[in-house]
């Protein structure tokens, strides 16, 4: 698996995630419990990290497409699935009654939500 290069602070980041995906995944197998490792490996995907985090950063999707081995389409979904969690995040932040962590949340999925990823139609009526 090739992992797309990260800025340092992100590149830690992704590689506790997988540490602790590791650790669930020997856990899971130490306790003998049922698990499909496709499924595991699916549910933990960090491939479009970098890529997520170009757009964040306000990189338009032609730039990013230059040298993405993902077909646009990927990309528009990873990019709405991740607003979505980011929304859910700051809901339950909410709940919670962390508003720093709510801000966070919201702050970040507002930096994503913009664009062709978030047009409702591509096709003009």
């Amino acid at each position: 698996d090739h992992l797309e290069e990260l800025p340092p602070k992100l590149s830690r980041i992704r590689s506790a995630i997988l540490e602790q995906h590791r650790r669930i995944e020997l856990l899971l197998q130490r306790h003998r419990a049922p698990m499909d490792s496709e499924e595991l490996q699916r549910i933990c995907n960090v491939a479009l990290m970098g890529t997520a985090y170009r757009w964040a950063c306000g990189e338009q999707l032609a730039s990013i497409m230059e040298d993405s081995q993902f077909q646009e389409g990927a990309i528009v979904r990873a990019i709405v699935r991740a607003e979505e969690l980011l929304r859910k995040l700051q809901d339950v932040a909410k709940m919670l009654g962390n508003d720093s962590l709510e801000k966070v949340f919201a702050e970040a999925a507002d930096l994503i939500h913009r664009d062709i990823a978030f047009v409702p139609s591509l096709y003009i009526k």
